[in-house]
């Protein structure tokens, strides 16, 4: 029987183009879906305006970002931690995988409200259709707005991995892991600083509520040698924002190559992407708020002529130089002061001198101990009043009865006797202290006065060139107190007593004394030649001559 050959069937046609598999088709398809996605991404699309850029290619290890309402600071920092995050920065300084970032908001409220939407909401900024290629890019000036869309999230979310909460409903994020190993924790400056973690990138936004997390948040870089990054509106309140800015300045001023820190200003005015007529309307309602709200919204510079209890000092007035004196020294003709503040965690003294015409009261020399006690201050003073002739020293009184909690002694009882220990004494009271002034106003109101620049173009106060640096860095942020009433800050009259203010309080009690000129005790030379002779001559008489004394007739017994 003849056999039919066996009939093969034809292989099946491909049902797709390009001859693959609907498999391969809908895995090609999916693929192609998902690089669409990534070029649509935030990161990808962002274009920084120029000072923006300055901030992002900027290898210092600290930067500063001041700048009003609408300056882009917070846009720019939020990029930067974004692209840290994600393992996406062009100029490489954090590392791609494994990196922690931690972020410091003033209160919850502000993670909620600015920290958690710009990172992981839509909006950031916009974007558009260009009309020659038809792809997405940026919003540019001049484009039309209605026609844009918001971006995508900064952190795209196929790179989270993981999310934790304080409060998921109001937005109070505190953990976000990424899939490359990048881990973003939140905290909120209300709290204490946490110690013991390791950091690449420590974003500060805006005004703290503990000073505190300045100094332990820096101490987290060291051992990835981080970086560190802070942009704040310039409240003059933080004196460790204006810390840093003082060393970025300084390090400007200098001219040091490869500095340590750098601050960047964002001004309202060079946002383009706001409108003239906008930038009209806000410049004129800042404006009604007064010159200082204008400058720190619109200049992105710090107010401190309302908050500061002497806007007035200036070093180019109030500073005294050493040219003037024989010597670069203090005259001994002239009659020296001195104040001190009494504490443990700083100690503070000040040495003043009148000349003889009373024109001025010459600062010019200090002590600022930390950490001191009676012992070390005796030990610095003695050596400091070495060869000066003082006519008294005024002690704060209200840190001189405070009972020392090892001994139950008073300070000023124990400095006293470590001035005694060492024959220090003073030409008014010994080795004792007159008390300082307790009228907070009239004190403050006679350094003003005192401060004051008179119609010769004179002050009564001058600090010697080169002699009190911790003075003159207290005396630029030593500020009014604040007080909040129904949402509004009013600044009072007070002075602030916390932080430090110790050598601007020790300057006040100086100042409150009203030092005049007293010759100082007139000091001789040394003995001449015959004084020592005679001297020398009259103790050898002495010991010649018999110790016996005779009592009774001194003639001859027959």
């Amino acid at each position: 029987m003849r056999k039919h050959p066996r009939k093969i069937d034809p292989p099946p046609k491909p049902d797709t183009p390009g001859g693959i598999t609907q498999h391969q088709f809908g895995q090609l398809k999916d693929l192609q879906t998902e690089l669409s996605s990534r070029r649509l991404e935030a990161l990808k699309l962002y274009e920084p305006m120029p000072h923006q850029e300055e901030f992002h290619k900027c290898m210092v290890s600290e930067r500063i970002v001041l700048g009003g309402n609408r300056g882009g600071k917070t846009l720019a920092v939020a990029v930067e931690a974004a692209r840290a995050a994600t393992g996406q920065d062009p100029y490489g300084k954090y590392p791609a995988e494994g990196g922690n970032l931690a972020i410091v908001g003033r209160n919850w409220p502000h993670i909620g409200l600015v920290i958690y939407p710009i990172l992981l909401k839509a909006g950031a900024f916009r974007i558009i259709k260009d009309e020659k290629t038809g792809a997405w890019r940026s919003i540019r000036p001049g484009d039309d707005k209605s026609k844009s869309k918001p971006a995508p999230p900064l952190i795209p979310p196929r790179m989270i991995k993981d999310t934790s909460w304080v409060l998921k409903n109001a937005g109070y994020l505190n953990k976000l892991e990424l899939t490359n190993g990048w881990t973003i924790w939140c905290f909120s400056s209300e709290g204490q600083p946490p110690q013991g973690y390791q950091a690449d990138l420590i974003w500060l936004d805006e005004d703290l509520n503990n000073e505190t997390w300045v100094g332990e948040c820096q101490a987290r870089l060291a051992d990835r040698k981080g970086r560190f990054v802070w942009s704040a509106m310039p409240h003059s309140k933080n004196d460790a924002l204006i810390g840093l800015c003082e060393r970025a300045d300084k390090a400007v001023e200098e001219d040091i190559k490869s500095p340590l820190i750098k601050k960047f200003t964002f001004r309202f005015l060079d946002n383009d992407f706001i409108d003239r007529e906008e930038k009209q309307k806000n410049i004129e309602r800042w404006s009604a708020l007064g010159q200082e709200e204008l400058k720190m919204r619109a200049e992105g510079e710090f107010t401190t002529e309302s908050t500061l209890m002497y806007p007035t000092f200036n070093l180019s007035v109030h500073t005294y130089p050493r040219s003037e004196l024989p010597g670069g020294q203090v005259p001994p003709d002239w009659t020296r002061y001195v104040a001190i503040d009494p504490g443990h965690a700083v100690m503070a003294t000040l040495f003043a001198a009148v000349p003889p015409n009373e024109k001025l009261l010459l600062i010019y020399d200090e002590l600022y101990i930390r950490n001191c006690n009676a012992l070390i201050w005796g030990e610095q003073f003695a050596q400091k009043a070495q060869n000066q002739s003082i006519y008294c020293a005024i002690m704060d009184m209200h840190g001189g009865t405070l009972r020392d909690l090892g001994s139950g002694r008073l300070p000023h009882e124990l400095y006293t006797e470590e001035l005694r220990k060492r024959k220090v004494k003073f030409q008014i009271g010994g080795s004792s202290f007159i008390p300082g002034s307790d009228d907070i106003p009239a004190r403050t109101a006679l350094v003003r006065q005192m401060m004051h620049i008179q119609g010769d173009g004179t002050t009564r106060l001058k600090i010697l060139e080169g002699s009190c640096p911790n003075l003159i860095r207290e005396l630029k942020r030593y500020r009014k107190k604040t007080t909040t009433v129904n949402g509004m800050t009013f600044v009072t009259d007070a002075p602030q007593t916390r932080g430090e203010v110790h050598a601007s309080q020790t300057l006040e009690y100086l100042c409150a004394y009203e030092p005049k000129y007293h010759p100082p005790p007139k000091t001789y030379g040394p003995d001449p030649w015959w004084v020592k002779w005679q001297v020398e001559r009259k103790r050898r008489q002495r010991e010649s001559e018999d110790p016996c004394v005779i009592l009774g007739p001194t003639g001859k017994v027959s």
